[in-house]
Parts: C-alpha cells; sequence; structure tokens
C-alpha cells in the first residue's frame, strides 16, 4: 500500500487547461483544502460566475479575498453562499437559491467529513453517513432539476461527486455484506461498532452506491426516468451528466479531527512522501468535470475512468440500495422528508 500510495503521490494527476469560459459553477466545502483548490483553478481557467458553498462564511470570504489575491488576471465573480451540510433547511435554501440563477453549469458536491468517534447528527444518522452519504445525496437531488434545466444544445451541465477509490476495496462482515438495507445496518451498528476508515470508506461506497439511479434521473425522456435497471444506459438521451472523481491520499485537514498530538509529526513526515497536495489532488476534480457523455456514471481518478470493482461491483446491491427508498415513491419530492425516513423505514 505504501509502495502505491508512493508511486501515486510522485505521478499526479495532468493539470487542466480547458477554458471554463460563460460557465457558472459551485463547489461545496471550497474554503479550504481540495475544494479551494478546485474553485481556484475554475476561476483561474476562466469561469464567469464561481459559487463557494460553504459553512462558515467567515471562511468563505477568507478563501475568496485569496482567490482573487491569486489571480489577478481573471475577471470571473466570486460569490460566497452558505450551506451547512448537517442541516436540511440549509441545502433546500442552498438549492432553492440555486434555482434561480440563469443557468447551473457544474456542481462539484465536495463537501466531506472524517470523524474519529461516534456522534448521531440532529435526524439520527451517525455523522460521516450524514454528510458524506445522506446528505450529498439529498442535495444531489435538489439541484438536478435546475442542471437538467440549464442544458443547452453546446453543453450537458455537469454534477461531480468527490469519491474515495476506498469505495472499491472497502470490506463489510457478512451480516452488513449481505443486508439489503446495509445503510440503515452501518447507521444502527454506529454507536457501539464505530469504525473510522471503515465509517467514512462506507460513506463513499453508499455515496457511489447512488450514482446509476441519479444517472437514471438525468434521462431527458420522463418515460425512462422509471427504468430501475441498476446501471445508466450511455445509449440514453440526458440532460445533466452524473460522475464522480478521487483527488487520491492529499495533504490536507480532512484528517485533523483524528489525529492525536502525538501523532501530527509522523503524519506531516509520512504526508511529506506519499501524499498529494490539495493542488494535485484538485486536479482530478476538475478534469474530471470536462470528459462529456464518456463520463456519465464513471468514477474518474488518476487520470482514466477506473472500473467497477469490490462491493461496488455487486448490481444487485446497488439496485437494493435505492429500492429501499424508491418504493416508498418519497423520491419525487425532492425534498429532505425522502431521506429522513431512509433510515426510519428501510
Amino acid at each position: 500500500m505504501a509502495l502505491k500510495l508512493l508511486k501515486q503521490a510522485w505521478n499526479p494527476p495532468a493539470d487542466p487547461d480547458l477554458s471554463f469560459a460563460g460557465r457558472t459553477i459551485v463547489v461545496t466545502g471550497s474554503n479550504c483544502g481540495i475544494g479551494y483548490e478546485a474553485a481556484l483553478k475554475f476561476h483561474r481557467l476562466g469561469c464567469e460566475r464561481l459559487i463557494l458553498g460553504v459553512r462558515n462564511i467567515s471562511a468563505g470570504e477568507e478563501a475568496r479575498r485569496r482567490i482573487l489575491d491569486t489571480c489577478l488576471a481573471a475577471k470571473g465573480d466570486i460569490e460566497v453562499w452558505p450551506v451547512d451540510m448537517a442541516s436540511y433547511p440549509s441545502m433546500q435554501s442552498f438549492a432553492s437559491r440555486l434555482s434561480q440563477l440563469p443557468t447551473l453549469d457544474i456542481a462539484v458536491l465536495n463537501a466531506g467529513v472524517l470523524f474519529s468517534s461516534y456522534a448521531a447528527s440532529e435526524y439520527g444518522f451517525e455523522r460521516t453517513i450524514q454528510i458524506n452519504t445522506v446528505s450529498t445525496i439529498l442535495l444531489a437531488l435538489l439541484i438536478l432539476p435546475k442542471l437538467r434545466a440549464s442544458k443547452t444544445s453546446s453543453f450537458i451541465p455537469v454534477l461531480e461527486f468527490t469519491s474515495s477509490g476506498n469505495h472499491r476495496t472497502v470490506t463489510w462482515d457478512t451480516a452488513l455484506a449481505s443486508s439489503s438495507t446495509p445503510l440503515r445496518t452501518l447507521n444502527d451498528r454506529a454507536s457501539t461498532q464505530y469504525n473510522t476508515s471503515q465509517y467514512y470508506d462506507s460513506s463513499k461506497l453508499l455515496l457511489m452506491c447512488s450514482l446509476p439511479h441519479l444517472c437514471r434521473l438525468a434521462r431527458s425522456d420522463p418515460a425512462q426516468r422509471t427504468n430501475t435497471a441498476p446501471l445508466p444506459d450511455r445509449g440514453q438521451e440526458i440532460d445533466a451528466i452524473i460522475t464522480s472523481a478521487c483527488p487520491g491520499f492529499t495533504k490536507t485537514g480532512l484528517a485533523r479531527d483524528v489525529l492525536r498530538p502525538w501523532m501530527a509529526p509522523l503524519w506531516t513526515v509520512g504526508m511529506f512522501f506519499i501524499g498529494r497536495t490539495a493542488e494535485q489532488g484538485s486536479r482530478s476534480l476538475v478534469s474530471g468535470v470536462t470528459r462529456g457523455r464518456e463520463s456519465h456514471g464513471g468514477f474518474w481518478q488518476h487520470d482514466k475512468f477506473q472500473g467497477y470493482a469490490g462491493l461496488y461491483a455487486c448490481f444487485e446491491r446497488l439496485r437494493h440500495f435505492w429500492l429501499a427508498s424508491k418504493e416508498r415513491r418519497e423520491l419525487r419530492t425532492y425534498g429532505s422528508k425522502f431521506l429522513m425516513r431512509l433510515k426510519e423505514r428501510s
């Protein structure tokens, strides 16, 4: 594993140079780390209107100032909008505001968390599952109609998740692997069996499980959106591209809650050798939204699309994960009620 990470660190993705002139782009979790670096690249590459979706407005304003100071030649506008991924009303307000834009061309849902200990959100989900999985899917559902409406004859809008390659290697015990409602099973056992890496990796796996079905909702033909086939049909006409990208193992503050004081020096030294910089990691997020129709339903990592692997390759599991909520017809509301009941009833 160390050799693999070392190779990745010293062979970073190519730095994208495609113009984003005229585009309106939103990036969540963009006040620091790879989200900030991705936002910086979008602005530098000519984005007309860049929206930083952040929980802390003051941190977002500081990020905006740094981007402007770094890219003196860029002319695009940068705005800071509040969005708290732990609050359904906040996400609904954010999405409502986005719906009022003239167009929304690209949405990068990057906000994510990593916690050292168990705690439940106000909606009853373990926090990692809440933010990385449930809230991210909800926000995707809320903004998908605006993305679809922004399609033109020359451009298909893009919705991109920040994912993790660990979703391809995470392992589950027999009870969890055989469960038809893995999200609920994970959540129910979290208070007594919480493990940082297990829950982070699983949160990304469950997020990826929603990808094929979001692809279905992006189809142009309303009659085809009810097709329950678990994989996206790349032959379908679509109004939005749904994709995902992995930045790789990067030097960011994501693990700040996990590190103990005595671990910090060792972590810093280790990351110097095997970690990509946040800027290098952000290259995958930016290049991932430029791949066009071929990226629909895909997972972009190390400058190429990766195949299905591990638990994610079990297509029947993807079907179970989605139908646990779909069968209750709550998906049509595009609201928080759908996700709040996902845990209670699945």
